[in-house]
């Protein structure tokens, strides 16, 4: 007999009945699929349910109703787009390297940093290229799909991701046609139909594991004109590092949640809260499963790690007494690399793609320890030397199947999507350090999430042996944060956008006693960016510097407004006069070289700014790149190693540092000025003291600092110059709010606030009546900046600093 719907159940059924869009979180357990069947139950329309994997879509088809197709996106792709490459599928599916090396036209090994790229890997880098676009929304193949290649530095990765990109190009043209002869792949049609903006044909569809979901899937479903319905747990997110992203978090919908778990009873619910908040989530679970229970557990049904090393270390365990262990994706990973390293150690190349270019496993061991490219190496490096190769192999070949293990062994990203009835949470989750003066470091939010995942895997038993230094850490995060300072620092002399990342910051809970629905403006805002073009963005660079591109787009957008860099880029060159300690600092007589190119700089944009014939844009560009490594000494108080300053020597001058400019910062920033000409128009038409950039508002002394980028006419606009607007949110709509509270006397006469978003040439503007209502103001704004003014001061009197 069908168990009766829960409220949050019902409550979402008729979010559903009612034709709203809806994003779903469930949280472990919480019997989202049952749900999902109750809302498809509820109607006679032709619905979509649209499943990770095959399984899933499969044992979906057997619940769901008529009325309701049960597909994956692939199966969608392939009836759409991939069935007229069937022979190409079923013909490529073996293609040797060599011959794909012959058919993209590499004829020879490349020298690259003094190390030889074979023609076999140069082609397999290509296809990965290629993989890697068909995983995004990107219209054309870039530099940067290209993946790090473990052993080449910086610059190597820079030249080899350019040289290898017009054979790139050529694969994904080869690929595109019907007769081509590259190896064709099932994510190649999956992305070929995504790039045709397909609208899926029925009157609903419903998205599960959204918080998953591959880009591609993502820009699909948001297109859709029909209902669209999300479900998932953005605190399962666990495969940021595959590409995966959460469609549910930014989804102009209406959110409900389910939180009533059937899996576990109150005991372990209690756990799975625990990390849940540190997940960043506020969602907390209810119970509502078998009893359970928390400690220790002798025989586990799964022990869950954090990586392959502990795994290994408990499979080697379990296999010494005696016991059948199971791995989870079995053991064929690790024989793979245990070979690689088996290889390298007799003095061979191996063919192993993370591999492929060391010699011997000495040089593994030192790219691994000293070059910071080689951190991911690690892990294996750590593996290999614990264990040796011979012992990893023979642990492999005993292996039992887990229909035959007593145990199953698993990493906790493995173990996504299953359950056990007793869980053992193994080694290698680690406790966040501490800072060198000593304080609590904050936990990394996907870390926790690993772990929510992992603790709520377990039915009736859990055995939280390898997290109990979550009682110490919590102790310690009480005096970072919570009690209103950052690192010793009051939470109250934080700059508006330092305050904004913490919830218990005076302006946060500002925020959100007085301005509570700022998912209003985000749904709002989404709605509203839905059809603007995809963003510009350079092509032939693997690694760009985003931060600096988007300081650059800022400044050249002030000076083609008749407004200065900005105060930041002038405290920056200051802080190399010599007279003040400055982290990072080279030596005298280079910091001595840097503050006069500084001042060079200054002067030149002034020269600028009293004849703008004297520069031409491609100099303009190359200044404004340049200026804002000045400015980022000023924020950081270093010159960081990153940094183009941090190659100076005594003899360097300003013409110098512009050209080092590379020219994708030139071509990049000129695209962006291009898409900035019609809305900037009457921007620029305005008389100059119309034209305020980087203006501080009279409130900006009461925090550590808040200026925002312009003010022009009346309204009060922001740049991003994200190549994803669809990230922006919360922090972005109350960084605008704040700017418009800040202006206590009203100097600057807001009247509209606003986004530009330079990589898309998209304004997004609001009346500020509007702005606020639509966050839910309960007041006129000369009253909210009234109650500002006196909430920040309250809060700068009091020892507690966080405004209670």
């Amino acid at each position: 007999m069908a168990m009766a719907p829960t409220k949050e159940q019902q409550a979402a059924r008729e979010v559903f009945a009612a034709g709203r869009d809806l994003a779903l979180v469930a949280g472990a357990g919480t019997g989202k699929t049952s749900t999902l069947i109750l809302m498809g139950a509820a109607t006679r329309k032709r619905g979509l349910y649209v499943a990770f994997n095959r399984a899933i879509a499969d044992d979906a088809r057997g619940r769901f109703g008529p009325n309701v197709e049960c597909r994956t996106a692939h199966s969608l792709a392939f009836k759409a787009v991939g069935h007229h490459y069937r022979d190409r599928l079923d013909a490529s599916a073996r293609i040797p390297a060599k011959h794909t090396a012959r058919l993209l036209g590499i004829t020879r090994d490349l020298s690259v940093s003094s190390r030889l790229i074979k023609v076999t890997h140069q082609a397999r880098l290509v296809m990965g290229m290629v993989r890697k676009f068909c995983y995004t929304t990107d219209r054309q193949v870039m530099a940067r799909h290209m993946e790090p290649v473990n052993g080449l530095d910086g610059p190597g990765q820079e030249y080899l991701a350019r040289t290898l990109l017009p054979y790139a190009h050529r694969a994904w043209e080869d690929i595109c046609s019907l007769a081509g002869r590259l190896r064709f792949e099932h994510d190649h049609y999956m992305k070929l139909w995504a790039m045709t903006s397909p609208q899926l044909g029925a009157d609903f569809v419903l998205l599960d594991e959204a918080q998953d979901t591959n880009p591609v899937l993502e820009e699909v479903f948001l297109s859709q004109d029909a209902q669209r319905i999300c479900v998932g747990d953005p605190a399962q997110q666990i495969y940021g590092w595959r590409n995966a992203r959460d469609v549910m978090t930014g989804f102009p919908a209406e959110q409900l949640r389910l939180t009533q778990s059937f899996r576990f009873g109150p005991a372990i619910a209690e756990v799975a809260n625990r990390w849940l908040g540190h997940a960043g989530s506020e969602m907390q679970l209810t119970g509502h499963g078998p009893d359970s229970r928390v400690g220790k557990v002798t025989h586990p049904n799964a022990v869950l790690c954090r990586g392959n090393v502990d795994a290994m270390r408990e499979v080697l365990a379990y296999l010494e007494l005696g016991i059948p262990v199971a791995l989870t994706g079995g053991g064929s990973a690790l024989r793979r690399i245990a070979t690689a390293a088996m290889e390298l150690k007799a003095g061979t190349r191996t063919s192993h793609p993370e591999l492929f270019l060391f010699s011997s496993w000495g040089e593994v061991q030192e790219y691994a320890e000293q070059d910071k490219a080689g951190q991911d190496l690690k892990a294996i490096v750590h593996l290999v030397d614990t264990y040796g190769p011979d012992q990893i192999i023979e642990a492999v070949d005993r292996l039992s199947s887990e229909e035959e293990a007593q145990v199953t062994v698993s990493t906790a990203h493995k173990a996504k999507g299953r359950e056990w009835a007793s869980v053992r949470i193994g080694e290698g989750f680690m406790a966040p350090s501490v800072d060198d003066d000593g304080l609590q470091r904050a936990m990394n939010v996907s870390e926790a999430r690993l772990i929510y995942v992992a603790v709520s895997r377990a039915r009736l038993q859990l055995d939280n042996e390898g997290i109990t230094w979550i009682d110490e850490y919590e102790t310690q995060e009480a005096g970072a944060g919570h009690n209103g300072a950052v690192a010793g620092r009051p939470m109250i002399e934080l700059s508006l956008t330092g305050q904004l990342k913490y919830d218990s910051s005076p302006i946060s809970q500002f925020m959100a006693a007085h301005l509570p629905y700022s998912q209003n403006l985000v749904r709002d805002y989404l709605t509203r960016i839905a059809n603007l073009p995809h963003p510009v963005q350079p092509i032939d660079v693997q690694y760009p510097n985003w931060s600096a591109l988007g300081h650059a787009i800022d400044y050249r957008l002030r000076l083609c407004l008749g407004g200065r860099l900005g105060p930041a880029v002038a405290l920056g060159v200051m802080a190399l006069d010599g007279s003040e300690a400055l982290r990072g600092a080279p030596a005298p007589g280079t910091r001595h070289a840097l503050h006069a190119a500084g001042r060079h700089l200054l002067a030149t944009i002034d020269a600028y700014l009293a004849d703008p014939s004297n520069q031409d844009e491609t100099a303009l560009s190359r200044l404004c790149f340049v200026a804002g490594s000045f400015e980022d000494i000023a924020r950081t108080g270093e010159i960081r190693r990153f940094s183009m300053l941090a190659q100076a020597t005594p003899a360097t001058c300003l013409d110098d540092l512009t050209a080092a400019v590379p020219e994708y910062v030139v071509e990049d920033l000129d695209q962006q000025m291009r898409l900035a000409e019609g809305p900037f128009a009457s921007f620029r038409a305005l008389p100059a003291q119309a034209r305020i950039c980087g203006p501080v508002f009279t409130g900006s002394s009461d925090i550590g600092g808040a200026d925002a980028d312009y003010i022009l006419g009346s309204l009060l606009l922001d740049c991003k110059a994200t190549k994803d607007p669809r990230r922006l949110g919360r922090e972005e709509i109350y960084q605008l709010a704040g700017y418009l509270l800040l202006d206590y006397t009203n100097q600057f006469g807001i009247d509209k606030v606003g986004l530009y978003l330079s990589r898309q040439g998209g304004l997004i503007t609001w009346d500020t009546e509007e702005f606020l209502r639509r966050l839910g103001a309960a007041m006129p704004l000369a009253q909210l900046r009234d109650q500002l003014r006196r909430h920040l001061q309250e809060a700068a009197r009091h020892g507690d600093h966080g405004g209670r």
